[in-house]
């Protein structure tokens, strides 16, 4: 990653080097007076006379933003001139990292747009609801926001599972659309809480059928009572 200052320095000691390797070829006279009007250098580029040898010749000392022999390659530090040293890697990343690199003609020469999802000079922070403490949404569980598709999911910790009255919400980010999973927010006692739901949906059809089963006993031994107190009351009659 290059800093902002990283690349003002370089180019620095880019025009520095480059005024003392004429001076260690050519001579500590070989800088005189400023090129006459014939020099080509553009871009606002300061000309100065070297001479070797009897030879006078015109260089070019660009400014930051410019390079080549005259001055008039203007420097894309987005795209070619950042001189990136990790393998693999462009100036767009070099520079902006997940964020989009804008070429300017002013110091620094580049900036970084970070989009919705991440902040600082250069992209390097990340900017969502999961990796903020105060904005994550998942309650007792583990925040993982998937890039591309804007999902905020939520891995529940034990003993806690997602909300079953709430869904997937959809809602704004720092101008883009995302969309939570509902929170872990409902205390399981133990396992999955599916399976707590069929467990007590079970002891409920156990106790439901035991209730009928005893009703239907009481009935019948009511019913044998019954008939027995009628028979003794015609046989004493």
């Amino acid at each position: 990653m290059l800093s902002l200052g990283w690349v003002a320095l370089r180019a620095a000691v880019k025009t520095v080097a480059f005024i003392a390797a004429v001076l260690l070829v050519c001579g500590a006279d070989a800088i005189d007076t400023p090129c006459d009007g014939g020099h080509r250098c553009k871009n606002g580029a300061t000309c100065i006379k070297v001479s070797r040898g009897g030879i006078e010749q015109n260089v070019c000392i660009c400014k930051p933003q410019y390079t080549g022999w005259d001055c008039s390659v203007e420097l894309d530090y987005c795209k070619t001139h950042c001189r990136s040293y990790r393998k693999n890697v462009n100036c767009q990343q070099a520079l902006c990292n997940q964020g989009n690199c804008i070429s300017r003609t002013e110091y620094p020469f580049y900036s970084c747009d970070c989009g919705a999802f991440y902040t600082g000079a250069n992209c390097e922070v990340e900017y969502n609801p999961c990796s903020q403490p105060a904005t994550n949404p998942c309650d007792h569980g583990v925040c993982t926001f998937v890039r591309g598709t804007n999902q905020v999911m939520c891995q529940c910790k034990p003993g806690w599972a997602p909300n079953p009255n709430q869904q997937v919400m959809k809602l704004s980010w720092n101008g883009a659309d995302i969309f939570v999973a509902p929170p872990c927010s409902g205390k399981t006692r133990r396992g999955n809480p599916c399976m707590l739901c069929r467990a007590e949906a079970k002891a409920m059809w156990h106790f439901v059928f035991l209730l009928s089963l005893g009703i239907l006993l009481w009935r019948l031994v009511s019913g044998v009572y019954v008939s027995i107190a009628y028979r003794n009351a015609n046989t004493t009659q």
